[in-house]
């Protein structure tokens, strides 16, 4: 897990259901979690902070991650840390401003929904973490990739004859 913030710390603490080690990397060693979100990480059996760490490269196989050198900014040191999963949780802006302003968006870039998963472009939908400022989850957007796509489909049937 890299990151953090109050993401990265809870999201960490939850992998540990899954993972038998968490390593929580961040670039600093102050935190902007909130004090209960890295205590609860700090305080976890099978959760290894590692502070002042940066990703210098991904390392991979044919099957996939299998880690990642890791260097510590302040003297360019270098380590390397097995991984066979990665979690990025280091800010939540959504990469929006290509749309250049086609779409309407909220103050932070959120793309709005004007009808179900539909833009204020008639036919254009969005889904995912570019307009969820809540859950911003793969699982979330995975559910609302489904519900575009619905919309999409039943958008298509009334508009295209």
């Amino acid at each position: 897990m890299i990151g953090g913030g109050d993401s990265a710390c809870e999201e960490a603490t939850f992998l540990t259901r899954f993972a038998s080690k968490v390593t929580l990397l961040h670039r600093r060693d102050v935190f902007k979690a909130s004090t209960i979100m890295y205590q609860r990480a700090a305080n976890h059996d099978k959760i290894e902070i590692k502070t002042f760490r940066q990703i210098k490269e991904w390392l991979s196989d044919e099957k996939g991650l299998t880690g990642a050198i890791v260097e510590d900014p302040r003297d360019g040191s270098t380590e390397t840390i097995a991984a066979t999963g990665a979690f990025i949780a280091i800010g939540h802006t959504p990469i929006t401003s290509f749309l250049d302003g086609q779409v309407e968006t909220d103050d932070e870039g959120y793309i709005l929904h004007k009808k179900h998963t539909m833009t204020s472009v008639d036919g254009v939908f969005a889904a995912g973490d570019v307009v969820d400022t809540r859950y911003k989850q793969a699982i979330t957007a995975a559910g609302m990739g489904c519900q575009a796509a619905m919309d999409v489909e039943k958008w298509l049937e009334e508009n295209v004859h």
